[in-house]
Protein backbone atom coordinates (compact mmCIF):
# COMPACT_ATOMS: atom_id res chain seq x y z
CA UNK A 1 0.00 0.00 0.00
CA UNK A 2 1.09 3.38 -0.72
CA UNK A 3 -0.07 6.31 1.27
CA UNK A 4 -0.36 10.27 0.03
CA UNK A 5 -0.93 13.49 1.80
CA UNK A 6 -2.86 16.40 0.82
CA UNK A 7 -5.93 18.45 0.87
CA UNK A 8 -9.78 17.34 -0.18
CA UNK A 9 -12.61 18.87 -0.93
CA UNK A 10 -15.64 17.31 0.81
CA UNK A 11 -18.87 19.12 0.73
CA UNK A 12 -17.39 22.58 -0.24
CA UNK A 13 -14.49 21.97 2.76
CA UNK A 14 -10.57 21.36 2.72
CA UNK A 15 -9.84 18.55 4.78
CA UNK A 16 -6.55 17.39 5.46
CA UNK A 17 -6.35 13.32 3.89
CA UNK A 18 -4.15 10.55 3.12
CA UNK A 19 -4.88 9.05 0.06
CA UNK A 20 -4.24 4.72 0.68
CA UNK A 21 -3.98 3.27 -2.62
CA UNK A 22 -3.16 -0.51 -3.12
CA UNK A 23 -4.45 -2.89 -6.27
CA UNK A 24 -7.60 -3.91 -4.51
CA UNK A 25 -8.62 -0.47 -3.47
CA UNK A 26 -8.34 3.17 -2.94
CA UNK A 27 -9.00 4.56 0.55
CA UNK A 28 -9.59 8.00 1.82
CA UNK A 29 -8.41 8.95 5.78
CA UNK A 30 -9.03 11.96 7.25
CA UNK A 31 -7.14 11.43 11.13
CA UNK A 32 -8.12 7.96 12.15
CA UNK A 33 -11.61 7.99 10.33
CA UNK A 34 -12.38 6.56 6.49
CA UNK A 35 -14.37 8.57 4.67
CA UNK A 36 -14.24 7.33 1.40
CA UNK A 37 -13.21 3.48 -0.04
CA UNK A 38 -13.42 2.07 -3.63
CA UNK A 39 -12.54 -0.95 -5.09
CA UNK A 40 -10.44 -1.15 -8.19
CA UNK A 41 -12.20 -0.14 -11.26
CA UNK A 42 -14.97 1.94 -9.41
CA UNK A 43 -13.09 4.65 -9.27
CA UNK A 44 -11.14 6.72 -11.70
CA UNK A 45 -8.67 9.44 -11.21
CA UNK A 46 -8.14 12.69 -13.38
CA UNK A 47 -5.17 14.54 -13.55
CA UNK A 48 -6.26 18.43 -13.64
CA UNK A 49 -2.87 19.16 -15.26
CA UNK A 50 -2.31 21.80 -12.28
CA UNK A 51 -1.03 19.65 -9.08
CA UNK A 52 -4.67 18.28 -8.98
CA UNK A 53 -6.77 15.66 -9.36
CA UNK A 54 -10.38 14.17 -9.39
CA UNK A 55 -11.11 10.80 -7.68
CA UNK A 56 -14.25 10.03 -8.81
CA UNK A 57 -16.84 7.16 -9.03
CA UNK A 58 -19.99 7.07 -10.35
CA UNK A 59 -21.85 8.39 -7.39
CA UNK A 60 -18.96 10.63 -6.10
CA UNK A 61 -16.39 13.12 -7.15
CA UNK A 62 -13.84 14.81 -4.23
CA UNK A 63 -10.82 16.64 -5.36
CA UNK A 64 -7.46 16.07 -4.40
CA UNK A 65 -4.55 18.68 -3.89
CA UNK A 66 -1.89 16.21 -3.17
CA UNK A 67 1.54 17.65 -0.93
CA UNK A 68 3.38 15.84 -3.97
CA UNK A 69 1.35 15.96 -6.84
CA UNK A 70 4.39 14.20 -9.56
CA UNK A 71 4.84 11.39 -6.85
CA UNK A 72 1.16 11.04 -6.72
CA UNK A 73 0.58 10.74 -10.81
CA UNK A 74 3.68 8.26 -11.09
CA UNK A 75 2.27 6.18 -8.16
CA UNK A 76 -0.88 5.74 -9.83
CA UNK A 77 0.74 4.30 -13.02
CA UNK A 78 -1.02 4.97 -15.74
CA UNK A 79 -4.35 4.96 -13.83
CA UNK A 80 -4.79 9.00 -14.01
CA UNK A 81 -6.26 9.86 -17.28
CA UNK A 82 -5.99 13.85 -18.27
CA UNK A 83 -8.62 16.25 -17.86
CA UNK A 84 -9.01 16.46 -21.71
CA UNK A 85 -8.50 13.25 -23.57
CA UNK A 86 -8.08 13.06 -27.59
CA UNK A 87 -10.83 11.34 -29.45
CA UNK A 88 -9.96 11.70 -33.40
CA UNK A 89 -10.88 14.92 -34.11
CA UNK A 90 -12.81 16.45 -30.97
CA UNK A 91 -11.80 17.44 -27.56
CA UNK A 92 -13.42 15.82 -24.43
CA UNK A 93 -13.53 18.74 -21.71
CA UNK A 94 -14.64 18.01 -17.79
CA UNK A 95 -15.99 20.72 -16.26
CA UNK A 96 -14.48 21.60 -12.53
CA UNK A 97 -16.57 22.64 -9.50
CA UNK A 98 -18.69 25.70 -9.80
CA UNK A 99 -17.22 28.66 -8.12
CA UNK A 100 -17.84 29.64 -4.88
CA UNK A 101 -20.60 32.19 -3.93
CA UNK A 102 -17.26 34.91 -2.23
CA UNK A 103 -15.61 34.17 -6.04
CA UNK A 104 -18.91 35.57 -7.67
CA UNK A 105 -19.61 38.19 -5.53
CA UNK A 106 -15.95 39.39 -5.58
CA UNK A 107 -16.63 39.04 -9.84
CA UNK A 108 -19.77 41.13 -9.73
CA UNK A 109 -18.72 43.39 -7.53
CA UNK A 110 -15.38 44.22 -9.66
CA UNK A 111 -17.50 44.12 -12.28
CA UNK A 112 -20.02 46.97 -11.11
CA UNK A 113 -16.96 48.84 -10.04
CA UNK A 114 -15.72 48.70 -13.92
CA UNK A 115 -18.77 49.66 -15.65
CA UNK A 116 -19.50 52.63 -13.22
CA UNK A 117 -15.28 54.19 -13.60
CA UNK A 118 -16.21 53.52 -17.81
CA UNK A 119 -19.28 55.48 -17.43
CA UNK A 120 -17.76 58.30 -15.04
CA UNK A 121 -14.89 58.25 -17.84
CA UNK A 122 -17.70 58.95 -20.82
CA UNK A 123 -18.94 61.62 -19.45
CA UNK A 124 -16.49 63.05 -18.31
CA UNK A 125 -15.29 63.43 -22.35
CA UNK A 126 -18.66 65.10 -22.87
Amino acid sequence: MTTYAGVATVENDHVPIRVDVDDEKITLVSGEVSIREWLAGDYQVIDLGSGEFVIESAKDSIAFLPDEPDRFAEGLQGEATPERESTGDTWEIRIGPPPRPLTLIGFWALAAVTAALGVWGALSLI
